[in-house]
């Protein structure tokens, strides 16, 4: 599995891509969602250490299918509009999701459950982005990065990119400018 592979609005993945290493998360958030088993190993990991602090985060959403993302850029077309859907949610085939790489985190505090825009400003989130590195993951679309990433900010969003990660985050690079630095 290439760690580093960038799918973006200009890199789209096969219609009949799956990945090989696909495994249950065993959210608490939802059954069924599936990651690739060295995500699932990384982001245990640093739930675990999360746990030192009190911090309670999960799993909200991993892999999905060509056909499942074209139904919700389908939906959020049809409720808000093509562009707001398309700063808002990738369009089937350019879904970093289809990778398994790619997780949304949920919070769970105060007996409550944070998910999405509601993550934004909580110290779980914080401690989030400035620990997700030291696990293999990046946050993927980051505030203040929108005309790279072609995408709004997303505090919940992490792609797993493996031994690159401490990289990218030390020198706050996307994956996009990374791989441009690369070629």
């Amino acid at each position: 599995m290439d760690y580093q592979i960038l799918v973006n609005k200009d890199n789209s993945l096969d219609k009949d891509y799956i990945p090989k290493n696909l495994v249950l998360s065993n959210s608490i958030y939802k059954d069924g969602i599936m990651v690739d088993k060295l995500v699932l190993e990384a982001f245990n990991k640093m739930k675990e250490e999360a746990k030192k602090y009190n911090y309670e985060i999960d799993i909200m959403s991993g892999y999905r299918s060509y056909s499942y993302q074209d139904k919700l850029f389908n939906n959020l077309v049809n409720e808000k509009g093509f562009n707001y859907a398309y700063n808002y949610i990738a369009k089937a085939g350019t879904s970093e999701h289809q990778t398994g790489l790619a997780i949304d985190f949920v919070i769970y505090k105060d007996d409550k459950c944070y998910i999405e825009h509601d993550v934004e400003g909580l110290n779980e989130t914080l401690w989030i982005h400035q620990n997700a590195h030291k696990y293999g993951f990046i946050v993927r679309y980051p505030k203040d990065k929108e005309e790279i990433t072609k995408y709004n900010y997303e505090p919940w969003h992490l792609r797993y990119v493996g031994n690159i990660a401490n990289s990218l985050y030390n020198n706050d690079l996307t994956l996009e400018e990374y791989k441009k630095r690369i070629q």
